[in-house]
């Protein structure tokens, strides 16, 4: 009974974080299109100056920015669940650790896809020449986001590659330790150098409708998506129950 009840509170949370995030992304769609303003005043949606000395004007296109941004910190926090989940899994060796661990990883990999697909179509609009994948360059910040993507990517594959349970779980734990600080390398990699993507978005702020609907989306889509982890979570423990039950 005590297994049943947590199993259904647990479905019950996930309910919960999904539906309040939906209802936020909603939320968030209306005001994007509605409140937040359609044509920024000249001085307070820069990016970058090009050679001509105009400096560019993103007009609509900064809406990707209420994606773009909430993927980001959701990536990061898929980062620290690996790092919790893979210590946990060393101390314990309990299956829930790695079921987690997995679960952060897989939904990373979608987080981490989402910020480089929406920074690359903003980028193709923002400095680059309109093309689809023109905004894309090997600076610090892209690259190494893009290594992060590939790292998730990898400890989904190379687990399968184990020829035990026990292989398997030991280095999911280890990976995810190692998949930790990737995150905090990608924030510190523009100041390494850049020359397109910007340091920081304080002049997306200045608009406080644009403040707003930045708060609400980072809530909202952040808990969608940390609903996602939870219902795979759900799902590896179901996998791992059922593979246990096989093996016995």
């Amino acid at each position: 009974m005590g297994t049943e009840t947590k199993s259904s509170n647990a479905w019950l949370v996930t309910t919960v974080l999904a539906a309040l995030g939906l209802v936020g992304a909603q939320a968030v769609l209306y005001m994007s299109y509605y409140y937040t303003p359609v044509q920024i005043s000249e001085g307070t949606l820069w990016v970058v100056t090009p050679d001509r000395g105009n400096p560019i004007n993103l007009y609509e296109s900064y809406r990707i920015f209420f994606i773009h941004l909430p993927a980001a910190y959701s990536t990061a926090l898929c980062c620290g669940i690996c790092l919790v989940g893979g210590v946990m899994w060393l101390l314990s060796k309990q299956p829930k650790w790695e079921a987690l661990t997995v679960a952060s990883a897989e939904v990373g990999l979608v987080t981490g896809a989402m910020v480089l697909l929406t920074g690359t179509l903003w980028a193709d609009y923002a400095w680059g020449s309109g093309r689809i994948g023109s905004g894309w360059n090997w600076e610090p910040r892209l690259t190494t986001m893009l290594i992060l993507w590939l790292a998730f990517a990898a400890l989904l594959v190379l687990r399968r590659s184990m020829d035990t349970p026990r292989q398997r779980s030991a280095m999911t734990a280890v990976y995810g330790i190692l998949l930790g600080p990737l995150y905090p390398l990608v924030s510190k990699a523009i100041e390494i150098g850049q020359t397109s993507h910007p340091r920081n978005f304080s002049d997306l702020l200045t608009a406080p409708e644009i403040a707003h609907t930045k708060n609400l989306a980072s809530i909202a889509l952040t808990l969608a998506l940390m609903a996602l982890v939870a219902l795979r979570f759900q799902w590896n423990r179901l996998g791992q129950q059922i593979e246990q039950e096989r093996a016995a």
